[in-house]
């Protein structure tokens, strides 16, 4: 359910940025954009519920792997203690985000305010405050190219279970591979535009995704990189939503104790 839901998520973030690139509209993308549009649909209260719901699956599935990561076999070591605070991060960031759906499907007020952008502005009133945000910038960037590695070299594939015919696995792997370099070009941006507001020491630079595509598309030839993102994201929706069917999660056992049983 937190898989397809987090897939689903990121196809209207591509659906949305794409509608505005059509229409030659002003950019407006990113997680917070697609919440308050949705909540001006028909039925947008119910659908902000069950993305809200499907979110919390994320989490929890976040909170499991970095709890007693299932499937890991190996003795606890320093490249795992940073993985799993990784997936600490992405399920606070998940959190955020269903906690703000929940809350506009329930007719509350969000305050959609950059959080990143607000981080920056309070860096910049300490000596060390641009050069922290120097650190941050080059450390997302780290985790973009991460993704886009894990990417090409297949790393970062999920198994699927044999239901799924061969053809059509092979086409959901080419898919998966061109969604995930779309998510790490995401990062690597963010983390450009953090390395730009930290020289410049320029707040309004820095921010999330939604920020990342109003920047862009003010640079040359970027309404082209941000429909190549937006595919991007949208092949990560298939991706993610056929995972939530076909994937093989691990699970506690490993899998020499699995063959013995």
């Amino acid at each position: 359910m937190g898989h397809g839901t987090k897939g689903a998520f990121y196809g209207l973030i591509g659906l949305f940025a794409l509608n505005d690139i059509i229409h030659d509209q002003p950019i407006v993308a990113g997680s917070e954009a697609v919440l308050a549009d949705l909540e001006r649909w028909p039925l947008g209260s119910g659908i902000l519920g069950l993305l809200a719901f499907g979110l919390l699956g994320y989490v929890l599935w976040r909170s499991i792997q970095a709890s007693i990561d299932p499937g890991q076999t190996e003795a606890l070591n320093i490249r795992q203690v940073l993985q799993r605070c990784g997936y600490v991060v992405s399920g606070l960031t998940y959190l955020g985000l269903a906690r703000s759906a929940a809350k506009l499907s329930l007719n509350l007020v969000v305050d959609f305010d950059d959080t990143i952008e607000g981080l920056a502005s309070v860096l910049f009133e300490r000596e060390v405050g641009p050069w922290m945000l120097l650190g941050a910038g080059f450390g997302v960037m780290a985790v973009g190219c991460l993704y886009i590695y894990g990417a090409a070299s297949g790393g970062y594939i999920n198994d699927f279970h044999r239901d799924l015919s061969r053809p059509i696995r092979r086409w959901v792997i080419v898919i998966g591979k061109v969604g995930i370099t779309a998510r790490g070009v995401g990062f690597v941006l963010i983390g450009a535009y953090l390395i730009k507001a930290a020289y410049l020491v320029d707040d309004k630079s820095a921010g999330g995704l939604g920020n990342v595509f109003d920047e862009l598309d003010e640079e040359f030839l970027g309404e082209y990189w941000l429909g190549a993102i937006a595919f991007g994201f949208l092949a990560y929706a298939v991706y993610m939503i056929v995972a939530a069917c076909y994937r093989q999660f691990p699970t506690l056992n490993p899998p020499a104790a699995a063959k013995n049983d």
